[in-house]
């Protein structure tokens, strides 16, 4: 085997991941205009957007049609930024083949313009239209709306997921919740009083009826605003079901291969003679213990641990060392200052590889949730260094460290001795 033989394809080529039990419908955040469940009908069903916003619009003519509808699939829905899970099947398909005909797509990549607005608008004046064909009954019919709205802010806040962003705007969520509550107990309390008003039962011998009906609604109302929470655990338990299945499935793949394929590749990086020949070696076992062990953990530089475990494979390859990466914490979408973070880092991770004398080298990532600092260590057990000694003209770690590090706000300082050398890189975590 040469450094000219080709490349032989990785074990994992041609397996997908396992196609869900049945269609899920999500709704999109990008170009959103109240929830995104138009956008998301969109690219679920493959149809035109503009047909989607005319049907709501429509249905706005009759309020408890509408509105129910609206609010229902806000409640049996979750949002998302990923294209690929808002689409359906056909649609999919044809994107990941180039065919032409993918419809609904635009409800993504298009902004929002003046057409979006008119069909807003147009559902707003059939909404008020609609209650006002109710002859004597437009401010039931409007308390009913508020109801209904009560019940959006309920569900939409019951059915956040519990992101770094939601709990940064925890008190925002929390007085949406109460104000939800409050309209839907004073619009049912309201619509009650009115009931009563026109039937002129407001005495003392229907005390008891309307005590019941009240008690009877209220239950109904604890029902409505806890149907969210019991969705989010059923879908929960759902989804908590079928990653287990896929991972007894890998569990038993990966001892399979793991018996054969990787210790045959340990064997060859022991025992070969040629570089070439190791160096593949060693990053064929690096993808295929990430394809076993590591599923959906990122590996290209799109996100801070993909970028981390991109430039310890790069070095790993390119020097002939051992370079173990362990990432705590929760991974983020790259910036400016991660990436020139991480290039800060495989700069150290370099200068060990070639003049430390170790033959493995330690990278620790941490990314604490609640911490404000995304902090990354380099570590090697060979000859340290002196930072004062090192010849003007040798720019490395000037600028490839220090001065990169100060460009993006961020701070680096080195510990080093005759036992080691470890550089320790801190820049503020993104908004």
């Amino acid at each position: 085997m040469n450094s000219s033989s080709p490349t032989p394809p990785t074990p994992w080529e041609g397996v997908s991941a396992p196609k869900p039990a049945y269609p899920t419908f999500y709704r999109m955040r990008e170009h959103r205009m109240i929830s995104g469940v138009c956008t998301g009908l969109a690219a679920h069903l493959g149809v035109e957007l503009r047909w989607v916003r005319l049907f709501f619009a429509a249905a706005m003519l009759l309020p408890g049609l509408g509105i129910s509808l609206y609010v229902a699939l806000v409640a049996c829905s979750k949002t998302t930024t990923d294209i690929s899970k808002a689409l359906n099947e056909s649609s999919r398909r044809r994107i990941i083949h180039n065919e032409p005909g993918v419809r609904g797509i635009d409800s993504v990549f298009r902004p929002i313009n003046n057409t979006d607005w008119l069909f807003l608008a147009l559902g707003a004046v059939f909404l008020v239209f609609g209650a006002l064909l109710s002859a004597g009954q437009s401010l039931l019919s409007l308390l009913l709306g508020a109801a209904a709205v009560g019940v959006y802010l309920v569900w939409e806040t019951f059915g956040l997921p519990n992101t770094t962003l939601t709990r940064r705007h925890k008190s925002a969520h929390l007085m949406s919740l109460i104000v939800g509550i409050v309209l839907l107990i004073g619009s049912v309390s309201g619509a009650l009083f009115l009931l009563g008003l026109a039937n002129g039962t407001l005495n003392p011998s229907a005390t008891v009826g309307w005590a019941f009906l009240a008690s009877l609604l209220l239950i109904l109302g604890l029902i409505v605003v806890l149907v969210p929470l019991w969705l989010r655990l059923w879908s929960f338990a759902n989804r908590t079901a079928q990653e287990k299945a896929a991972e007894n499935e890998r569990a038993k793949i990966a001892t399979r291969i793991h018996d054969s394929v990787l210790q045959t590749l340990t064997l060859i990086q022991k025992n070969s003679s040629e570089p070439a020949t190791v160096s593949l070696a060693r990053s064929q076992e690096r993808q295929l213990r990430q394809w076993l062990f590591e599923e959906e953990q990122s590996v290209v530089p799109d996100t801070l641990f993909g970028a981390v475990r991109v430039a310890c494979g790069e070095v790993e390859d390119t020097f002939d060392i051992t370079i173990l990466p362990v990432l705590v914490g929760e991974d983020i979408a790259s910036t400016e200052a991660i990436v020139d973070m991480v290039l800060a880092a495989r700069e150290a991770m370099v200068n060990s590889a070639k003049h430390s004398g170790c033959d493995e080298v330690n990278v620790y990532v941490e990314a604490a949730p609640q911490s404000e600092k995304i902090n990354l260590f380099v570590r090697d057990r060979g000859r340290g260094f002196d930072l004062g000694a090192i010849p003007a003209d040798r720019q490395g770690v000037r600028q490839s460290i220090i001065a990169r590090m100060k460009r993006v706000g961020g701070t680096v300082q080195f510990d080093t001795s005759s036992r080691g050398t470890e550089v320790i890189f801190s820049i503020p975590k993104p908004e």
